[in-house]
């Protein structure tokens, strides 16, 4: 594996209550509204919507760093990346009990009447609150 400057690129990622990482990586792996999407360096310039998910960032010294993001937006041109997203929570800020409750909240407002608004708020608190759950849940080597 090369080891040199020429196989990292830079890297911004900002939720909205702080910048998360400002630094360089190796690679970057996140949630798209179309699926997974890959970023090493050199990549082709992109904009794209990022879904709720987890996050998986290879560090210059190769280490990974996971966590799991809402929705936002990305941007890859000219080397450098920037990641914009509404949450960001590692493992160890994660209140597993909160979300277990959100996530019975959502389920049980999806089985009543609703407007299609409500609907959709319901809709998108289950699928942050399944997401925080399977992020928790999950173990990496």
């Amino acid at each position: 594996m090369m080891r040199g400057n020429g196989n990292l690129f830079s890297a911004k990622v900002i939720a909205t209550n702080k910048v998360y990482y400002d630094d360089r990586l190796r690679y970057l792996n996140v949630r798209t509204l179309d699926g997974q999407i890959g970023f090493m360096a050199h990549h082709a310039p992109i904009v794209v919507a990022v879904d709720i998910g987890v996050l998986d960032m290879q560090k210059p010294d190769g280490s990974w760093e996971h966590v799991e993001v809402g929705k936002g937006i990305l941007q890859f041109a000219n080397n450098r990346l920037t990641l914009l997203v509404d949450t960001l929570e590692t493992k160890e800020e994660m209140d597993i009990r909160r979300a277990e409750e959100a996530k019975e909240r959502a389920e049980e407002e999806l089985r009543q009447k609703q407007s299609y608004q409500e609907f959709k708020k319901s809709q998108a608190a289950l699928a942050r609150a399944l997401g925080r759950l399977e992020f928790y849940k999950k173990t990496y080597m």
